[in-house]
């Protein structure tokens, strides 16, 4: 009975640690859980993230990931641009009958330097503080089976009840941008994780958690021709011990609202439709709505194509985002003086 416990432990451990650790599929929504070099990365003084996951409901059990973040720019250079941000952010990720449970805090610090007039180098590092638990009291076990079903009235013979770890991290991040129009960027970053290799230990079996190593990249382009319309190309790679994740997306854009360079009002509401894919595994519609390039709202569903779709019917999850980015200035007038 011990070895069976033993491999169930570590095959829902292996989701938290060796498999792809906690991730959303929005994953360009989720700035600071992407890379710490992203803290104090926006044109504003402050930003709110809020992001939501629930997957394999079908299966009986769901799995969800809630995940907040806050980033401040704390220093600025003499031209007043961003010199040095600061985040905080946490999750928690609660998967299965077991409840198995993985929180994290994090207290992330970058530092930009400005390599030409389009160009910046950011680098950032994060502090971590990791609280994992699990409560085996709702499971069923083969003691139980009566030979028809499982039944919670008979006795495990079971003397454990569950484990809790605690423990501190360590990650590092780099970001590259280049900015071919003043506007729109292109984004190359890596990052990674578990750097301090937190070690846990399950009914006397100490394992730690490996080191995972992220690549992302993204650019935005505005069609010249078509004021109103422009796409975003985005790519995730993850890599940690044996496990890969590949992640491309395509979306398109479209921008509603006045503009007019008399009065400096500008496309208010911007639209995104498109689709990541998660190669191998699944296929995620997604949609993004931004208004005066400060507050956003997204959703996506993931499509299971792996395997697993034969046992949810495709079903995967639900996932949301919510950002936020202070001062909220929806209309930024200029003084007739200094019209053309």
């Amino acid at each position: 009975m011990k070895k069976i416990i033993l491999l169930f432990l570590f095959a829902g451990v292996s989701l938290m640690a060796s498999a792809q650790d906690v991730h959303f599929s929005q994953f360009d929504q989720n700035p600071l859980l992407l890379n710490p070099a992203y803290a104090g990365m926006y044109d504003g003084t402050f930003r709110f993230n809020l992001n939501y996951k629930n997957q394999w409901a079908a299966l009986g059990n769901v799995y969800e990931t809630y995940s907040a973040s806050t980033d401040y720019i704390i220093f600025k250079n003499s031209m007043g641009m961003k010199s040095t941000g600061l985040g905080i952010s946490a999750y928690q990720d609660v998967a299965g009958a077991s409840k198995t449970k993985t929180t994290r805090i994090d207290l992330n610090l970058s530092q930009t330097i400005y390599l030409n007039m389009n160009t910046d180098l950011t680098l950032g590092v994060g502090f971590s503080y990791l609280d994992m638990s699990a409560n085996f009291n709702g499971l069923n076990w083969g003691s139980q089976y009566d030979g028809v079903e499982f039944n919670q009235s008979i006795g495990s013979g079971e003397a454990f009840s569950g484990y809790a770890e605690k423990g501190f991290d360590l990650s590092a991040g780099m970001l590259f941008r280049w900015f071919d129009n003043g506007l729109d960027p292109f984004e190359l970053g890596v990052s990674s994780h578990h750097l301090a290799r937190p070690q846990f230990t399950i009914l006397s079996q100490e394992d730690n958690i490996p080191v995972r190593i992220n690549a992302h990249i993204s650019k935005e382009y505005t069609f010249p021709t078509l004021n109103n319309w422009g796409v975003k190309g985005v790519g995730y790679f993850s890599s940690q011990r044996t496990a890969k994740e590949f992640v491309i997306g395509g979306f398109l854009r479209r921008d509603f609202g006045l503009v007019s360079k008399y009065t400096g009002y500008y496309k208010n509401v911007n639209l995104y439709f498109g689709t990541y894919y998660r190669i191998g595994d699944a296929l995620v519609p997604s949609f993004l709505m931004t208004i005066h390039q400060k507050i956003s709202f997204g959703m996506s569903y993931d499509f299971t194509l792996s395997q697993l779709s034969n046992t949810n019917s495709f079903r995967g999850g639900p996932e949301f985002s919510f950002s936020y980015i202070g001062p909220f200035k929806p209309v930024a007038v200029i003084s007739p003086k200094n019209f053309d």
